[in-house]
């Protein structure tokens, strides 16, 4: 026995049929809810280039973030021409920090079918300095993204006034080595 749950209020209650199959006439709820999860990634068009440097990924962010007065975690989900093909805010947090977890980052990353991902975040301070904890949730990222097979090619730290630091480019060590991991150049 099946059980359309977005018409089936009871799924125990056997379907009334005269023996042929029938298609329900919505979707079941677990496809309406992994839809409404892509689409919500997708996001608006960003645009059909490829991210190629920490630039580019930057000037991306700054369109998606109008409210630079707390910090904003974002992700760009590429594909294998590291074109975007998503983008997600995975967290807003307050002035000074912003709660991130490696399974927000991914989830979508997943649904999406990226071949890579950039994550960024703003720094309403105006100092586009790494902190610590910037980097150790760097590390978490790149980890996760290795063992999922989906590499984290940078994470950038941005401010309003365009400054950034590429944290692959100042901590490569928090990353695969570059013969086993592609480059935003």
């Amino acid at each position: 026995m099946t059980a359309n749950l977005a018409t089936d209020p009871d799924p125990s209650t056997p379907p009334q049929s005269n023996g042929e199959l029938s298609l329900p006439s919505r979707p079941p709820m677990s496809l309406v809810a992994v839809r409404e999860v892509v689409l919500r990634y997708r996001g608006p068009a960003l645009r059909a280039s490829p991210v190629r440097s920490p630039n580019d990924a930057v000037q991306l962010a700054q369109r998606i973030v109008h409210d630079d007065s707390k910090e904003h975690f974002l992700a760009l989900y590429l594909d294998g021409r590291h074109c975007p093909i998503g983008h997600g805010v995975v967290s807003v947090g307050t002035a000074t920090a912003s709660l991130v977890h490696p399974r927000e980052v991914y989830q979508a990353a997943v649904l999406l079918g990226s071949v890579a991902v950039v994550v960024l975040h703003n720094h309403p301070s105006g100092n586009e300095s790494p902190s610590v904890e910037d980097r150790e949730v760097t590390k978490r990222l790149a980890d996760a993204g290795r063992l999922l097979g989906i590499p984290l090619l940078d994470s950038i730290v941005f401010t309003r006034s365009g400054l950034f630091e590429s944290l692959r480019d100042q901590h490569p060590d928090a990353f695969a080595s570059p013969a086993s991991l592609p480059s935003l150049a």
